[in-house]
């Protein structure tokens, strides 16, 4: 019996120590927060297509969901704004081409891009910030995003990284990881780094030297693609990368891949090394890492996302996945 409870003893301790690191600050971690950042790609008709299907749902006691958002270029230039609000417990949801809809058309075209590279801009693509303008913010939103094609029979979707509200950090931590006066969680190297201190049992932050994520990739056939989506806080930091990409061989080369909008969209295959990429599958991952050597880059926010789409044959055949980059501070 005394062992008994001894197990029970060391069990309450676990869960003490692992349960919150499950709302670890500076990592997007599925928990519910406050603000969100959302990414948006459709199809350039605005009607039809890809599109991008966006819902917050308000698992609070009190508070519902009260958003002011603004949409952004993927240069980061506001183009838009609105309110989206909710009662407690509610479901609230919108997409894409309603939010292209509302803007002017003049205003519309800043939006466009060009994801295959051929010259021709084919999809609008930018990012929404919800802000909640809740008077007392509480961690009470989750959200998911999905992008769409029903009628071409593909459909992913993956949860939206809330930022999470917390004023009770340790005073030495606080600026590292979410500032005063928002008191928001930041996704930086320097927020990640700030949190693993914490575990540490450390009395102050240290600054991170690295930051890396790790985009897996798969292109079945000609036609099929993987997108990387990447969300950034500042353009043109950090810039063109040269990393190594790895096949299911364990062989990798090194190469260059750019990372300069704040919403920076690549269609990978004309990236990927021929020699050892030459033919389908085209598989493998990539080691994207980078050092933090300045100020901007340790507290520079990035979330990044893989899209991977087999849409070749008919709509039965099609497929896509939607998943969050794995990332660390190596």
């Amino acid at each position: 019996m005394k062992k008994f409870f001894i197990a029970l003893s060391v069990l309450a301790a676990l869960m003490l120590s692992v349960v919150p690191s499950q709302a670890l600050i500076g990592v997007p971690d599925d928990a519910p927060g406050t603000d969100a950042v959302v990414p948006f790609i459709c199809d350039i008709s605005g009607t039809t297509g890809l599109n991008t299907l966006i819902v917050f749902t308000d698992v609070g006691i009190l508070d519902g969901i009260d958003f002011h958002y603004t949409i952004n270029t993927v240069r980061s230039v506001t183009v838009f704004d609105d309110t989206l609000t909710g009662t407690h417990g509610d479901v609230v949801s919108t997409d894409a081409f309603t939010e292209i809809a509302k803007m002017a058309s003049a205003i519309r075209s800043s939006l466009e891009v060009d994801i295959d590279g051929d010259g021709v801009n084919d999809h609008y693509a930018g990012y929404i910030y919800y802000d909640n303008e809740v008077g007392t913010d509480v961690n009470s939103v989750v959200g998911q995003f999905y992008f769409v094609n029903l009628a071409n029979g593909i459909a992913a979707a993956a949860n939206v990284p809330m930022k999470e509200y917390n004023a009770a950090l340790p005073v030495a931590f606080q600026a590292q990881m979410a500032p005063a006066a928002q008191f928001v969680e930041l996704f930086s190297a320097n927020a990640l780094q700030g949190a693993e201190d914490l575990q540490a049992g450390l009395a102050a932050p240290t600054d991170a030297t690295s930051f890396g994520l790790y985009p897996r990739f798969y292109i079945g056939a000609s036609g099929d693609s993987t997108w990387l989506i990447f969300w950034k806080s500042a353009n043109t930091i950090p810039g063109t990368l040269h990393i190594n990409f790895w096949d299911t061989a364990e062989d990798k080369v090194s190469s260059n891949i750019p990372l300069d909008d704040e919403l920076t969209i690549i269609d990978l295959e004309p990236y990927l090394p021929a020699g050892l990429f030459a033919n389908y599958p085209k598989e493998g991952w990539i080691d994207l890492e980078w050092d933090t050597n300045t100020a901007a880059l340790r507290n520079l926010e990035i979330l990044g996302w893989t899209y991977q789409q087999a849409v070749s044959g008919t709509g039965a055949l099609n497929w896509t996945v939607l998943t969050p980059m794995w990332r660390d501070l190596p």
